[in-house]
């Protein structure tokens, strides 16, 4: 399946780069900030439109956790267009403020909180409407109080148009429903390989699928075009989809990689690290007071390590030849890389860009797409070898209840299955006992002996309508169903004679046999059950042989007389001619 496999995963991660290609990317043609700070101090909106050192722009903006305050200059071109709307990253603040100033020094300034945002789909975004920009207004300034996340100074933009509400941004938006849809494909398979074989890692890829899909459907703003939400509804969102992600994604590589193929250490240290994803979102989520210098460095400091566990966890488990883990390496490769990018951006001075989101569009696609054809690959290997351990076992159960001498079925395979048969229509029992066979093993040897029994059976054998088996040693036992059971029986016992003295001419005398014969009408003794109907064949096999042998005696049940309070009984001998 190899090869196939990964031309599978090669045309699946084209079609999801084609995907991704055309999906959202809002920031892309808004107005960028020429100059960004950071500041421990505010400043008045008088002062912002004022040179001095607050605009002493950097090379590379302050990543300094303890800055609350963020400040912006966007500058207007006379001639340009006029944007109305500010576009920007979510993240918690106490309040933002606008301001417009003209060429002629006069301003305009709107202030807001966080309530008042509106989330836009497309990237976890929200907008806020400009104070009036007319053609003589030289810059738009922001300023951020309380921020705690780099990004809401960072990744803000001017538009002339709302980025949410354009025709090509819905159009994108179906584009990012469809990949989705792709993300959930698995699931459904997970649902049936789950009926086939209930193993843990077949559940934990239909959830990381599922977790993997809600953060997609969270991180690009999707959630917004069904449901109403606040900036800091929004925010708990985000912060818990990606701990939900990277709790069912630690799970699902300690249940899916091979038992042998991962070091019982790392093996183990995996669901500490998913338990841990989700225990510092949940506390990040809270947005404790005490925890709010930190900003968002906080988080992504704490989620390193679970990226480092599942890194060195494939890494061990491709040293020890795991082939699952290919699957899953291949998959997570652009997914690593989006999350040490957006690692990296929130540790450093990087600036991770709004439309980065394509990448860890891609990883998450290329994951669950690759990943999902790993879990039906190790899916299929697995049912193959359960279905080579049950033939396996039914082969050793066939022996256990095989006469390895003869082949027909012995007494324990028989005897848990004679109600069953009986009720199949096998109601004839009759008990075969070869006469004087002592001499033949005495006279010809034990191999000859073994060889009559082999040709005893054949004989029995022939009658379809019957089935065979060997009590042991010289006894032999036929279920027969049909009205002629007992016709047939007796050509089957004449023919024992005559076919051992053809293939075994050696013999001194003729070897036949008696016969003990019991019909149990299912209708008359519906509860007949095996011990019974054997002892009352074996009485009658002795009354065959106390009467010269190489005869049936025959005996018919027929039900309980309550009028004589005993069991009637039909009952015939017949004798050889």
């Amino acid at each position: 399946m190899g090869r196939v496999v990964y031309i599978a995963a090669a045309l699946l991660a084209a079609l999801a780069a084609l995907i991704v290609s055309l999906g959202p990317a809002p920031m892309r043609e808004g107005i960028t900030a020429a100059c960004m700070v950071k500041s421990e101090a505010r400043i008045a909106p008088a002062d912002l439109s004022q040179g001095g050192e607050h605009w002493t722009c950097r090379d590379q903006p302050d990543t300094n956790p303890t800055h609350q305050s963020g400040f912006a200059r966007f500058d207007l071109a006379s001639d340009g267009a006029r944007p109305r709307y500010l576009v920007s990253r979510i993240g918690s603040f106490d309040t933002l403020r606008a301001t417009v100033v003209d060429r002629d020094g006069s301003m305009r300034s709107l202030s807001y909180d966080p309530d008042e945002a509106r989330l836009i789909s497309g990237a976890p975004l929200f907008v806020l409407e400009l104070p009036e920009v007319t053609p003589a207004s030289r810059a738009v300034f922001l300023q951020i109080d309380g921020m705690r996340h780099d990004m809401t100074l960072t990744q803000a933009g001017l538009f002339v148009e709302n980025p949410g509400v354009t025709t090509d941004h819905y159009r994108k938006m179906m584009f990012l429903c469809l990949l989705l849809g792709m993300m959930l494909a698995p699931v459904l398979f997970d649902m049936s390989a789950w009926s086939a074989l209930r193993l843990p890692f077949i559940r934990w890829h239909a959830s990381l699928a599922i977790a993997f899909s809600m953060l997609v459907f969270v991180q690009s703003g999707l959630v917004t075009e069904f449901v109403e939400l606040t900036m800091a509804e929004m925010r708990v969102l985000l912060i818990m989809a990606l701990g939900i992600a990277s709790f069912a994604a630690c799970m699902f590589t300690h249940n899916f990689i091979e038992d042998d193929r991962m070091d019982w250490r790392m093996r183990r240290l995996l669901p500490w690290a998913g338990g841990w994803a989700l225990a510092v979102s949940a506390i990040y989520s809270a947005n404790f007071d005490l925890l709010a210098p930190l900003g968002g460095v906080l988080h992504s400091y704490a989620m390193a390590p679970v990226l480092l566990v599942m890194m060195l966890a494939m890494f061990d488990a491709y040293r020890k030849g795991s082939r699952a883990i290919r699957f899953q390496i291949i998959g997570w490769i652009p997914l690593f890389a989006a999350f040490a990018m957006q690692l990296l951006a929130s540790l450093t001075s990087f600036d991770q860009p709004t439309d980065a989101l394509s990448l860890l569009y891609l990883g998450v696609m290329s994951e669950t797409a690759i990943t999902a054809l790993g879990v039906a690959d190790r899916f299929y290997v697995l049912r193959r070898e359960r279905d080579i351990a049950l033939s396996q076992a039914h082969e050793l159960g066939e022996l256990t209840e095989r006469d390895p001498l003869t082949g027909l079925l012995n007494r324990r395979a028989i005897d848990s299955r004679f109600d069953e048969l009986h009720a199949r229509g096998y109601e004839t029992f009759a008990l075969f006992d070869l006469d004087h066979f002592k001499h033949v093993n005495d006279t010809a040897g034990h191999a000859t002996g073994d060889r009559v029994l082999q040709i005893v059976a054949g004989i029995l054998e022939e009658d379809l309508d019957s089935i065979a088996i060997r009590m042991g040693g010289e006894e032999f036992l036929l279920l027969m169903r049909g009205e002629d059971a007992e016709q047939r029986l007796e050509r089957l016992r004449e023919q024992i004679p005559i076919r051992v003295t053809h293939e075994v001419p050696q013999l001194e005398r003729l070897v036949t046999a008696s016969v003990g014969m019991v019909v149990a009408p299912r209708r008359a003794v519906p509860r007949a059950g095996f011990a019974l109907l054997y002892n009352n064949a074996d009485r009658l096999l002795y009354d065959a042989k106390s009467r010269g042998r190489n005869r049936i005696a025959c005996e018919k049940l027929c039900g309980f007389d309550r009028r004589k309070g005993n069991r009637r009984r039909d009952e015939r001998r017949g004798a050889a001619a």
